[in-house]
């Protein structure tokens, strides 16, 4: 929204409408903002759960998935790779590759890992250039250092629209196994909106009584 007053020296007078104006806009600019929400991949012995990640799952960009360690078969270890430049081959130095991940790693009484290279999980996040978009994703499990297993399953990332209904509230998690996820902070997308609506109209207020201000100086300036 721009308001122009044409006035004798009416160029100043614009610089000032739209700097105020932009001041005052820019809480609803943050507001608007996008916070990720993971979605939960549990990697089981039979493979991951959820397998495809589909449009109705209301994953969009700037979420992230993080895959779980879910086997607990001795001596068993799984890997994920995203297909990132979507060219059908996994490659490490180009595409996403996970840490082999394990079901337990070993911690002392104080909570700190024995094994600094163990890890149960890891997460990636779809943004950048990695948005939108639909992804295949591999999921590679060993037993006792040999390759038992191979899944090849897919992740639709859609475009993220605040407006649209239906999607999960701001901080969900959602997926399979979302109760071993620490939660993010969640927002009401209702409540943004009202929020939104509300700033804007004081922004407007403000701006129209900056206005009449600055014409009211002018205008007695001239007088003068």
């Amino acid at each position: 929204m721009m308001i122009w007053i044409k006035l004798s020296g009416g160029e100043k007078l614009r610089v000032w409408v739209i700097g105020i104006l932009f001041i005052l806009m820019s809480p609803c600019i943050a507001v608007q903002a996008h916070t990720p929400n993971v979605m939960m991949s549990i990697l089981k012995e039979d493979g991951p759960v959820p397998k495809d990640v589909l449009e109705t799952a209301g994953f969009v960009a700037g979420d992230g998935i993080k895959f779980k360690m879910g086997d607990s078969t001795n001596n068993s270890t799984i890997r994920v790779s995203i297909d990132v430049d979507d060219d059908g081959v996994f490659n490490e130095s180009i595409d996403y590759f996970s840490p082999w991940l394990v079901f337990d790693c070993q911690y002392d009484e104080n909570g700190t890992l024995l094994n600094s290279e163990c890890v149960e999980s890891d997460v990636f996040y779809f943004n950048g250039s990695n948005g939108s978009g639909i992804y295949s994703y591999q999921v590679e499990r060993m037993v006792n250092g040999s390759h038992t297993d191979f899944w090849v399953n897919t992740i639709f990332v859609g475009v993220d629209i605040h407006e649209e209904d239906g999607l999960p509230n701001v901080g969900d998690c959602f997926g399979a196994g979302c109760e071993e996820v620490e939660e993010l902070v969640s927002d009401d997308s209702s409540s943004n909106k009202d929020l939104i609506s509300a700033l804007m109209v004081i922004s407007v207020i403000g701006l129209i009584g900056v206005s009449l201000s600055i014409l009211s100086e002018r205008g007695n300036e001239e007088e003068e």
